[in-house]
């Protein structure tokens, strides 16, 4: 662990990465409850969440390509700005009496097209901040660590905020940890960021650019499907994923209605999962684990599932926040494996593709699951649906012990970096 830390690029990376985890969280609390109150709809809620996530996937294949052509952190900088002015733009929207949810709509979607650019960018350059590949497990495990440590007080302290200064001030919090994070990122040194491919990025006539462009995409869906395994766990990741898209509609209005707490009881629901994610990554990096790598991702699924029910048969916070924490111990490892699980099977030169080939696919699974969930509330009510959502995450999970078995036995296979 020291070793991470004497390194000056992997503080500075860390350091933007936190403040800017912390400032989404207050970004989306604020966002999530201020659409609540204006519409008091689930469905209005689910969107806002649909209209972030989707097209931050349909533009992933394009930020991978950018990622592994160019300076990955000139991009993640570019970004940050971006979205840290979009959403002062939603600050001074809320200004206004009558807020045209649409114009509110389209802003989400411009910050959900440039975000892959980040959540992407920093997955491939942590592996260049870690020369020790031995050491990539235990770095996602402190990045995984900071962001359950950032959701720990960040819901809470942002329901407090909400409650205290309202909404808009809340966003303005965010915008200015976007800022706060491209100022990080652009100490870090250019060796280590700027893509070994740069020098090969095509320029030129349009035509020739865009017929490269789509060969680079096409090559991670070609190195993800030579590998079955990989196949099978991206399968079940999304899955996963869409288990959780529930909790994300539902859990504030279940705080609002179901527990009458407001946004302090939802503030404590986030940040007991936190609590208990983070207790989960400290207990995972600390003992030696021989369970193989399949199984655990799969008995993670089962238990997300079983720690979940209790929503859909208590209306108490005290049995809530319990439920959450023990949720949050149980998936935490999953991230940290899967993670570390690509970084070292994908080769340096197609990091950006791949990773961004991968999150089309799992990254539709929290979004689909937030956009069924909000149809489903209306007819199960919030608490069926956490009925429904733990039942299937139980059986899938339970499939999946079958299917990850051979996990651990799987392959590298090499792939024309060209895409010919």
């Amino acid at each position: 662990m020291k070793e991470l830390w004497r390194q000056h690029s992997f503080r500075w990376y860390w350091l933007g990465m936190f403040l800017s985890g912390l400032g989404d969280q207050f970004g989306w609390m604020g966002l999530t409850w201020f659409i609540m109150k204006k519409t008091g709809s689930s469905v209005a809620m689910g969107g806002v969440i649909l209209a972030y996530m989707l097209p931050s996937v349909l533009a992933g294949l394009l930020a991978g390509v950018l990622l592994d052509r160019y300076d990955r952190r000139k991009l993640i900088m570019v970004d940050n700005v971006a979205r840290g002015l979009i959403f002062i733009a939603l600050v001074a929207l809320l200004q206004v009496d009558q807020v045209p949810l649409f114009v509110v709509y389209v802003l989400i979607v411009i910050a959900g097209l440039l975000s892959p650019l980040s959540s992407a960018g920093a997955q491939t350059l942590l592996p260049r901040l870690v020369p020790d590949k031995k050491h990539l497990v235990k770095a996602n495990g402190v990045m995984e660590s900071q962001w359950q440590i950032v959701y720990m007080f960040g819901p809470a302290l942002a329901g407090v905020l909400i409650s205290l200064i309202g909404e808009a001030y809340v966003l303005l919090i965010d915008a200015v940890s976007f800022f706060v994070c491209a100022i990080c990122f652009s100490r870090l040194p250019k060796q280590l960021t700027q893509s070994a491919n740069s020098a090969a990025a095509p320029t030129g006539s349009i035509g020739p650019f865009l017929r490269s462009l789509l060969a680079d995409m096409r090559t991670g869906y070609r190195y993800v499907f030579g590998q079955k395994q990989m196949v099978a766990l991206i399968l079940f990741t999304f899955l996963f994923n869409m288990s959780y898209g529930p909790i994300e509609v539902a859990l504030p209005l279940y705080a609002n209605q179901d527990l009458q707490g407001g946004s302090v009881a939802l503030g404590m629901l986030w940040s007991s999962l936190a609590i208990g994610a983070l207790l989960g990554s400290l207990f995972f990096s600390t003992i030696n684990w021989k369970i193989p790598l399949g199984a655990t991702l799969a008995g993670i699924i089962v238990a997300w599932g079983v720690t979940t029910l209790p929503l859909a048969l208590f209306a108490r916070l005290e049995v809530s926040m319990v439920a959450m924490a023990l949720a949050g111990f149980c998936f935490s490892p999953y991230n940290i494996l899967y993670r570390s699980y690509l970084q070292k099977q994908v080769p340096d030169a197609l990091l950006g593709r791949v990773m961004t080939s991968i999150r089309t696919i799992t990254g539709t699974g929290m979004p689909l699951g937030a956009a069924v969930s909000g149809l489903f509330i209306p007819v199960l009510g919030v608490q069926g649906l956490f009925g429904a959502g733990a039942v299937i995450c139980i059986i899938f999970g339970g499939i999946a012990f079958g299917a990850l078995r051979h996990l651990d036995a799987g392959p590298s296979l090499a792939v024309d970096e060209r895409g010919d």
